[in-house]
């Protein structure tokens, strides 16, 4: 497989997004080393059959996953790879490259850097989905999709470039951003949006009984990531809590015109904040939809 710049590559955590690197991998032509590290010996005995046609190595053992890899490639929760990291990092060489997937960036750039410095990259594919593990994963996941790299200041640029070859030869288009930054526009276009359609759902489980078979396309299409995994939104939420909270307040800002539009019968003005919500939406430009 031209342009990978790794012969060795191990990916802890098989979910959605680690097998869904590991299937692209493979579908693309990739003939090196591929590890994965799960949590224990019957995890690895559960996965070994539907792993075994992509020619992945499984392993619960840190030492010998890690050590001879060229990239380590962290694609656990963020609860975990926050809590994990200080005994991942005993094991990594200091020649191997390190990255993550997950969707808050600012503590894990920071632990990274200091567990590993200047061999951690932290990065975020923008896609997911609302179903989970190995069987979810699939190797279109990344085509087309948007990757931001975070790098912090000083970190080598010939590192950086790598770690992009290796995900826009998975089919995606890399951009970078501080961790800060990311975090912050992230809060607004990934993360109140889950927050919010986990919250309806919640605000209706008393009537669900009557209305669920009265449900049309706008609550499926406006709910559909309601069916998320809870521990890990929790987890993202939680770690993103502070700037989840700006965001939110604007939004209840935006709400509380609402009622004012209500109760002062402002059809008008009803209408003319519904067409600049319409007019913006079609402004974004949204990742490509997988069946």
């Amino acid at each position: 497989m031209s342009g990978i710049p790794f012969q060795r590559v191990t990916i802890i955590g098989l979910g959605l997004m680690g097998g869904s690197v590991a299937k692209a991998l493979r579908s693309r032509g990739f003939a090196g080393s591929l590890v994965g590290v799960l949590a224990d010996a019957a995890a690895v005995q559960r996965m070994r059959s539907a792993v075994q046609q992509w020619r992945i190595s499984l392993t619960h053992d840190l030492e010998s996953a890690l050590r001879d890899a060229d990239l380590v490639l962290l694609a656990t929760p963020p609860q975990i790879i926050l809590q994990q990291l200080p005994e991942w990092a005993r094991h990594i060489s200091a020649e191997t490259l390190v990255s993550d997937v997950a969707s808050i960036k600012a503590p894990i750039a920071q632990l990274g850097r200091q567990l590993l410095g200047d061999r951690f990259i932290a990065g975020h594919p923008v896609v997911g989905g609302e179903k989970t593990g190995f069987a979810a994963a699939r190797e279109s996941l990344y085509q087309g999709t948007r990757v931001i790299l975070t790098p912090l200041p000083g970190q080598a640029l010939n590192a950086v470039n790598a770690l992009g070859d290796f995900w826009q030869n998975l089919g995606a288009t890399v951009s970078q951003m501080t961790p800060e930054a990311h975090d912050q526009a992230l809060a607004a276009t990934s993360h109140l949006p889950h927050l919010l359609a986990f919250a309806y759902m919640a605000g209706l489980d008393d009537q669900a009984p009557v209305l669920r078979d009265l449900a049309g396309g706008g609550l499926r299409d406006f709910t559909r990531i309601a069916a998320s995994d809870p521990d890990l939104w929790a987890a993202i939420l939680w770690e993103n809590r502070a700037i989840v909270g700006q965001h939110l307040q604007a939004l209840q800002k935006t709400l509380g015109n609402v009622e004012q539009i209500f109760a002062g019968n402002d059809r008008s003005a009803l209408r003319t904040l519904l067409e600049r919500g319409r007019d913006c939406r079609q402004q974004f430009q949204f990742p490509p939809v997988h069946p």
